[in-house]
């Protein structure tokens, strides 16, 4: 018997009988990738390259960089393998062929006939038969169009037959636009960038066993636009410099704008696109066009061909605060995330590149990791240094690798919240994995329950273990539950392409699995997985996403500002969709761990976006929150009980700060917390950051956002500010700028995190002389250099490239930057209300 499917619900013919192909119901929180993307990856590629449509290396790599089934697995992320490898097939057609007419420079009349032996495929008989002699991409969509037309619906045939010629006549008229250099006008080159993003033709196949439901198709044409524009937007530094027509040029040409002014034009039109939808969008087969929508741009969020962000030089009158806001302004996607990636390290980098060695698997990355490691060795960092040495020439560095790391077991150790001596633990353990260096006796941490502990240092004590245990030829010292939890544990998030967002842990924990698993399908789905996470300069980051606590950081500074204040409620929505079960948001989405930075970044967003439309999502965190401080009124990162953190408490109160009366007593002992943790100096301990000055910031905005309990603790966090003051004053630079730390050369984000304090309790020429600075550094587009930020596993730094641009502060002193809009009162927040400063000067943010 057939199952029915139930109202809302739409299904699709499978192996077993119907499956769900929708997202589920609307309004939920985002549906995640299919965990069977991982086998329609493999299929697609051994499809690929079984019809000849890739021949060489450069395009076997070019289309496993593409990610055809992840795609899939956003498209149709409940649909059975054999329905993601169709349409991971459809996907890497269609970018295959594009992809030929660009990179060749065929003529028009060339694709024209390319495009017409396929429109014969579709049109011609059943079970038509082509020579071996075909074309690759005949045969190819001869086999593909077999497979796909058997679960279509009557007369579906016709209609993407009808699709599809109008794609073929779209990109031949393209061509021939581009051959003749004629340039469009807005409203042509919008229908034509509809009929060539093959969006139709995709969903169509989606729905090819759907009833047939006419009345959504202009519902379907939206869906198109918003991919359409959405690809531009973020291919559109790569393509105008390859003189090919794009909305941001067209729009530029339309409007007689800078670049930047026109790509802030077009997510502008990209916002109004995504509110059409959403109006227009009812009922449970408006799921199917909406999850195609969102899968599409899930797709290109994650795949790095045409990374976020602008990089369109702004005209000289548009320099400042409003090159910045078009800067930022196009870094949302048109469903509100924030998506930047790491910039790439040595550690992952060598890691992988020893798992990949030890595996003999993907030759051609090994030599493109390989590259990329001799890259860095001039002028790396010790540790970075060290890391390189023995992962390039383990031989040499095998016996010397363990006295080197002992120099450094200092700076090491002085890791942030008491991690130091796990960092030094992962330390040794990544140069046995590299070189195989010996371990010390004292290598080895102790057991762990997985109680009491996150996901990460569950992973990386068990891997630790293992590799120690099995090094020193003694397997027995580690548990066999041990040795399941880790295989276990890497098997949860199969949705994510990086286990829980970290290279890092990944990394560990899979070399650990091949001391006793060597061909578990866990370890050969990760090396599947990393290498689709390395970045386009052929390094791997530390983090492939920090998606959640990027788009917190970038909604609160964007709450206040006019021209970019329209993204705030989907960006709002969007985070309040990924709260987890525990009240706590992770800093990815699809992780499982949450963590105290995040929660409270989300929170002072969400209340600064709409307390009350939020009131339950907030109350939840505020419980998350409560049940993981401690007795004192202090806050960890990760999980109650830990070592407290400075950064953590001071955001803890920030977040709690308009319901200071109800924790009155919390927030005094967190008050006292970070009181007591202040250096004679004036400084405090830096936490997750390098920089000096963002500690001090967080420190001194959590002293002031409540009200003091009594006049001696009011006295005591004066005293407090002062100190801080004067630090920041004694460390200026001449030029106005900061360092990270006193010493170390200017750099644009400590500088900025600098500001804020000066500017409300501070000299006003100071923050003049900061501004100055500011301006001075900003590139043509508006956005500013960027040095590593975070602190992270092994003592090395990691970069997100846009939170610079992000990080919100208050205003400066009154007459320090010049004033880039009128009206809305005197800057400030009320005391005690927890309400994010005005950034009157978006340049200081």
């Amino acid at each position: 018997m057939s199952r029915q499917a139930p109202a809302g619900e739409v299904l699709v013919p499978g192996p077993a009988g119907p499956v769900r192909l929708d997202g589920g119901p609307v309004g939920q929180a985002p549906a995640l990738c299919s965990p069977d993307w991982v086998h329609a990856e493999r299929q697609v590629r051994a499809w690929a390259l079984r019809h000849g449509l890739v021949a060489s290396e450069e395009e076997t790599r070019r289309l496993a960089r593409m990610g055809h089934g992840r795609m899939a697995g956003w498209l149709a992320p409940t649909a059975s393998a054999a329905e993601l490898g169709l349409l991971a097939e459809w996907g890497a057609f269609i970018a295959l062929v594009d992809d030929g007419f660009d990179q060749n420079g065929q003529p028009p009349a060339q694709v024209r006939a390319v495009l017409g032996e396929l429109l014969e495929v579709l049109g011609g008989a059943d079970g038509a038969r082509y020579p071996v002699w075909a074309p690759p991409a005949v045969r190819a969509l001869a086999d593909l169009w077999g497979r796909t037309r058997v679960a279509a619906r009557p007369g579906w045939r016709q209609r993407f037959l009808s699709l599809y010629r109008d794609f073929a006549d779209a990109t031949v008229t393209e061509m021939r636009l581009r051959a003749s250099g004629k340039q469009l006008g807005l409203e042509e080159y919008l229908v034509l960038c509809r009929r060539t993003i093959t969006v139709l033709p995709v969903l169509a196949v989606v729905e090819r066993a759907l009833p047939v439901a006419g009345g959504l198709d202009g519902l379907r044409e939206a869906a198109a636009d918003i991919v359409a524009w959405a690809n531009d937007l973020r291919s559109a530094s790569r393509e105008l410099a390859e003189g090919a027509e794009n909305l941001v040029g067209v729009l530029a040409r339309h409007h007689g704008c800078s670049r930047s002014m026109a790509a802030a034009h077009a997510r502008g039109m990209l916002a109004e696109r995504m509110d059409d939808f959403d109006r227009a969008a009812h009922g449970g087969r408006s799921a199917v066009i909406r999850r195609v929508r969102d899968g599409c741009l899930a797709w290109q969020r994650e795949t790095h061909r045409n990374p976020a962000g602008g990089g369109h030089a702004a005209d000289a009158h548009e320099r400042g605060v409003a090159a910045l806001v078009q800067h930022v302004a196009v870094a949302v996607d048109a469903a509100g995330y924030v998506e930047d990636r790491c910039g790439s390290r040595v550690l992952e980098s060598a890691l992988l590149l020893a798992l990949l060695r030890a595996q003999g698997a993907e030759p051609g990355e090994r030599a493109r990791l390989t590259r990329f490691l001799r890259r860095c060795r001039p002028g790396a960092s010790a540790v970075d240094a060290l890391l390189i040495n023995a992962c390039l020439d383990p031989v040499g560095m095998a016996e010397h690798a363990p006295a080197r790391a002992a120099t450094l077991s200092m700076a090491i150790s002085s890791g942030t919240a008491g991690r130091g001596r796990l960092k030094t633990v992962m330390l040794n353990t990544v140069l046995h994995l590299l070189c195989g260096s010996v371990f010390d006796d004292g290598d080895a941490p102790a057991a762990a329950g997985p109680g009491g502990i996150t996901t990460f240092t569950d992973v990386h004590v068990l891997s630790a273990r293992i590799i120690h245990a099995h090094a020193c030829g003694r397997p027995h010292t580690v548990s066999g539950a041990e040795r399941e939890r880790l295989v276990s544990l890497l098997s949860l998030g199969r949705n994510r392409v990086l286990w829980e967002a970290s290279a890092t842990t990944y990394l560990l924990g899979l070399h650990a699995v091949r001391t006793f698993r060597p061909g578990a399908p866990v370890l050969n789905d990760g090396l599947l997985r990393l290498c689709l996470a390395i970045n386009a300069d052929d390094g791997v980051p530390f983090l492939d996403s920090q998606d959640l606590w990027l788009t917190a950081v970038a909604g609160l500074a964007f709450t206040e500002e006019n021209a970019l204040a329209r993204y705030v409620p989907r960006m709002a929505d969007l985070v309040a969709s990924w709260q987890a079960p525990d009240g706590g948001w992770p800093f990815a989405t699809g992780m499982q761990q949450t963590d105290v930075d995040t929660t409270t970044r989300c929170m002072e967003f969400l209340h600064a976006a709409d307390p009350g439309r939020y009131r339950e999502t907030l109350h939840r965190a505020t419980g998350y929150l409560t049940d993981i401080a401690g007795p004192d009124g202090t806050f960890p990162t990760w999980i109650r009980g830990d070592a407290p953190d400075v950064d953590m408490t001071a955001g803890a109160i920030l977040a709690l700060a308009p319901q200071a009366a109800r924790h009155e007593r919390l927030l005094t002992g967190a008050l006292e917390f970070v009181l007591n943790a202040q250096n004679d100096d004036g400084t405090f301990e830096r936490s997750w950051t390098v920089s000096e000055s963002s500690a001090i910031l967080r420190a001194v905005d959590a002293l002031h956002a409540v009200p003091a309990a009594d006049s001696a603790l009011a006295g005591r966090i004066a005293a407090a500010t002062a100190r801080c003051v004067e630090r920041l004053a004694r460390t200026q630079h001449t030029d106005g700028g900061w360092g990270q730390l006193p010493d170390d050369p200017n750099d644009v984000l400590s500088t900025a995190q600098a500001v804020p304090v000066l500017a409300r309790h501070g000299d006003p020429l100071s923050v003049s002389r900061a501004v100055t600075y500011l301006l001075a550094q900003q590139d043509a587009d508006g956005a500013s250099p960027r040095r590593p930020t975070r602190s992270a596993p092994g003592h090395c730094r990691s970069t997100i490239p846009c939170s610079p641009t992000f990080t919100p502060c208050p205003p400066c002193a009154p007459g320090a930057c010049p004033p880039h809009r009128s009206g809305g009162g005197p800057p400030g927040r009320a005391k005690g209300t927890g309400r994010p400063w005005r950034p009157v000067c978006v340049v200081c943010c």
